[in-house]
């Protein structure tokens, strides 16, 4: 006689292995579906900072800064004064190529002093990375994808 504990980890693991044999016949579809995900996500990235950089041209403010230390080249800080007079220490957009200790003027928004970029550099300058990012990330999935296909189309013609 078997134990209703027993009776349902069999039943769980029967299911497990169900779910398992369908995810396993959907992987091309779910690389694709990944790639998808991926490429709006890195399109809405940058129609953000196109967003951001006519918020900044609306209400521009030009001043002097400092890249404070910690500053990396995902996340660069940099420190001024707005045109208020209050101190700020924002992340700005665009920071490739800052050091920590390094003067450089910033534009920003004077409604919302915290959104700042480099001066001289725009959304436009991230229009090249980041579809040479979506290349490669598509030249990466695309031949497991075909050759997933391939293997599952021909595994359903012998079948």
């Amino acid at each position: 006689m078997t134990s209703p504990a027993g009776d349902l980890l069999a039943e769980s693991r029967a299911t497990v292995a169900r779910l398992l044999h369908a995810a396993r016949r959907r992987v091309p579809e779910i690389l694709i579906g990944l790639g998808v995900v991926l490429t709006v996500l890195a399109v809405l990235a940058l129609a953000g900072a196109f967003v951001d950089d006519v918020r900044i041209a609306s209400n521009r403010a030009t001043t002097a800064a400092s890249v404070l230390d910690g500053s990396t080249y995902w996340r660069t800080v940099v420190q001024f004064v707005d045109d208020k007079g209050g101190l700020r220490t924002p992340a700005v957009f665009y920071p490739s190529g800052l050091g920590a200790g390094q003067s450089i003027y910033v534009e920003y928004d004077t409604t919302n002093p915290l959104r700042v970029r480099v001066a001289g550099r725009s959304a436009v300058d991230g229009i090249v990375p980041m579809g040479g990012g979506l290349v490669v990330l598509w030249l990466v999935l695309a031949p497991p994808i075909v050759w997933l296909r391939r293997r599952r189309d021909a595994a359903g013609r012998t079948a």
